[in-house]
Protein backbone atom coordinates (compact mmCIF):
# COMPACT_ATOMS: atom_id res chain seq x y z
CA UNK A 1 0.00 0.00 0.00
CA UNK A 2 1.52 3.50 -1.01
CA UNK A 3 1.37 6.05 1.98
CA UNK A 4 2.51 9.57 1.09
CA UNK A 5 4.43 11.59 3.64
CA UNK A 6 3.35 15.14 4.21
CA UNK A 7 5.83 18.02 5.50
CA UNK A 8 6.86 18.58 8.88
CA UNK A 9 9.14 20.30 11.41
CA UNK A 10 10.45 18.91 14.65
CA UNK A 11 12.19 20.76 17.23
CA UNK A 12 12.32 20.57 21.44
CA UNK A 13 13.30 23.19 23.50
CA UNK A 14 14.35 22.66 27.43
CA UNK A 15 10.36 21.76 28.54
CA UNK A 16 9.06 20.17 25.19
CA UNK A 17 8.72 18.39 21.85
CA UNK A 18 7.25 20.22 18.95
CA UNK A 19 5.89 18.50 15.75
CA UNK A 20 4.24 20.83 13.27
CA UNK A 21 2.93 18.72 10.04
CA UNK A 22 1.32 20.61 7.34
CA UNK A 23 -2.44 18.66 6.36
CA UNK A 24 -4.24 21.26 4.08
CA UNK A 25 -7.03 19.64 2.93
CA UNK A 26 -7.42 17.49 5.49
CA UNK A 27 -10.48 17.00 7.65
CA UNK A 28 -9.92 17.01 11.63
CA UNK A 29 -11.68 13.57 11.81
CA UNK A 30 -9.42 12.22 8.93
CA UNK A 31 -6.07 12.21 11.44
CA UNK A 32 -4.80 9.81 13.66
CA UNK A 33 -2.29 10.25 16.14
CA UNK A 34 -0.82 7.49 18.09
CA UNK A 35 2.39 7.90 20.78
CA UNK A 36 4.24 4.61 22.53
CA UNK A 37 7.25 2.68 22.53
CA UNK A 38 9.88 5.89 21.29
CA UNK A 39 7.77 6.62 18.65
CA UNK A 40 5.13 9.36 17.26
CA UNK A 41 2.77 7.94 14.57
CA UNK A 42 0.80 10.59 12.42
CA UNK A 43 -1.63 8.34 10.06
CA UNK A 44 -4.69 9.59 8.62
CA UNK A 45 -6.32 10.21 4.59
CA UNK A 46 -6.60 13.14 2.57
CA UNK A 47 -9.46 12.78 0.62
CA UNK A 48 -9.65 14.55 -3.15
CA UNK A 49 -12.58 16.61 -3.21
CA UNK A 50 -14.02 16.48 -6.54
CA UNK A 51 -18.06 16.52 -8.16
CA UNK A 52 -18.73 12.78 -9.23
CA UNK A 53 -20.78 13.52 -12.30
CA UNK A 54 -18.22 15.40 -14.10
CA UNK A 55 -14.97 13.84 -16.04
CA UNK A 56 -11.86 15.46 -15.75
CA UNK A 57 -8.82 15.54 -18.02
CA UNK A 58 -6.30 16.91 -15.90
CA UNK A 59 -3.19 19.48 -16.74
CA UNK A 60 -1.11 18.92 -13.66
CA UNK A 61 -1.44 17.01 -10.73
CA UNK A 62 1.49 17.72 -8.20
CA UNK A 63 -1.02 17.35 -4.83
CA UNK A 64 -0.86 14.51 -2.62
CA UNK A 65 -4.32 12.57 -1.74
CA UNK A 66 -4.75 8.69 -0.47
CA UNK A 67 -3.42 7.58 2.60
CA UNK A 68 -0.60 9.43 4.55
CA UNK A 69 1.77 8.48 7.60
CA UNK A 70 4.70 9.91 9.04
CA UNK A 71 6.76 8.34 11.81
CA UNK A 72 9.16 10.02 14.18
CA UNK A 73 11.43 8.59 16.90
CA UNK A 74 11.14 10.25 20.18
CA UNK A 75 13.77 10.79 22.87
CA UNK A 76 14.02 9.21 26.11
CA UNK A 77 13.22 12.55 27.39
CA UNK A 78 10.00 12.64 26.17
CA UNK A 79 6.80 12.30 28.57
CA UNK A 80 3.54 10.36 26.91
CA UNK A 81 1.35 12.21 29.62
CA UNK A 82 0.15 15.77 29.04
CA UNK A 83 0.48 15.29 25.38
CA UNK A 84 -1.17 18.34 23.50
CA UNK A 85 -2.19 18.70 19.70
CA UNK A 86 -4.32 21.39 18.05
CA UNK A 87 -5.22 21.68 14.58
CA UNK A 88 -5.60 24.92 12.46
CA UNK A 89 -5.70 26.14 8.89
CA UNK A 90 -4.24 23.17 7.90
CA UNK A 91 -1.48 23.02 10.53
CA UNK A 92 -1.52 19.83 13.17
CA UNK A 93 0.54 20.81 15.82
CA UNK A 94 1.15 18.31 18.97
CA UNK A 95 3.30 19.79 21.55
CA UNK A 96 4.97 16.35 23.50
CA UNK A 97 6.09 17.30 27.31
CA UNK A 98 9.64 16.48 28.70
CA UNK A 99 10.02 14.15 31.70
CA UNK A 100 11.25 16.09 35.16
CA UNK A 101 14.35 15.42 35.88
CA UNK A 102 14.73 14.48 39.46
CA UNK A 103 17.86 17.08 40.26
CA UNK A 104 20.35 14.76 39.28
CA UNK A 105 22.13 11.75 41.13
CA UNK A 106 20.73 10.12 44.37
CA UNK A 107 23.70 8.88 46.99
CA UNK A 108 22.95 5.84 48.64
CA UNK A 109 25.76 4.79 51.85
CA UNK A 110 26.65 0.88 51.86
CA UNK A 111 27.78 -0.72 54.34
CA UNK A 112 30.30 -3.17 53.45
CA UNK A 113 29.66 -6.64 55.96
CA UNK A 114 32.84 -8.54 56.95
Amino acid sequence: MYYFAPVSDMFETSDYIAVYVELAGVGKEDINIEIGGGILEISGIKRRRLRADEEYNFQRMERPFGLFRRRFNLPSSASYEGVKASFEEGLLEIIIPKKKRSGGFKISCIEIND
